[in-house]
């Protein structure tokens, strides 16, 4: 994890003025106010990443879905409008900052928001992350080993068959 914080990235920020990505995933200690300090100093800023780590397996998401706070999303909306694309695994936004930044970020092509349970989806959000280029939604896709493993066993099997 990273130790940089808002106070670190208000006094640099400006020294980033043509960057065009930004990665500050895992970055626990920046909070809405240093990405908006990003935001006002970043104009060139095109790809911005800011995963989240996931939460402790053993935490259902039912426990981490309840604590929506809009504000990371409402920035990234208000200040970084020229995004095309955007990264924001396990964050804790809802519907509510989603919809800021699809109504002001009119450039945006790809949305990563694996892990954000507290989004719905809900109205026409749904139809707007359909529209862009790439897409990952908030739910985790589970895997089902024992239908993958006899599938490729079974092209083993034929594999061997036809050589012998």
């Amino acid at each position: 994890m990273s130790q940089i914080t808002d106070q670190m990235v208000e006094r640099h920020a400006e020294s980033l003025a043509k960057v065009t990505v930004l990665d500050i995933s895992y970055c626990l200690q920046i909070t809405s106010k240093g990405l908006e300090a990003f935001g006002k100093q970043c104009k060139s800023l095109v790809h911005l990443k800011r995963n989240m780590p996931p939460p402790e397996w053993w935490v259902p998401p039912e426990a981490v879905a309840h604590n929506t706070d809009d504000r990371e999303a409402l920035t990234i909306a208000d200040t970084m409008a020229g995004l095309n694309c955007l990264e924001l695994c396990f964050g804790h936004f809802g519907d509510c900052g989603l919809n800021a930044i699809f109504t002001k970020c009119k450039s945006l092509t790809h949305l990563n928001i694996q892990g954000c349970w507290n989004v719905d989806l809900e109205g026409d959000l749904k139809q707007k992350c359909e529209k862009l280029v790439a897409f990952t939604d908030p739910w985790l896709e589970e895997y089902d080993n024992t239908v993958e493993s006899s599938g490729s066993d079974s092209s083993e099997e034929e594999s061997l068959s036809e050589s012998e």
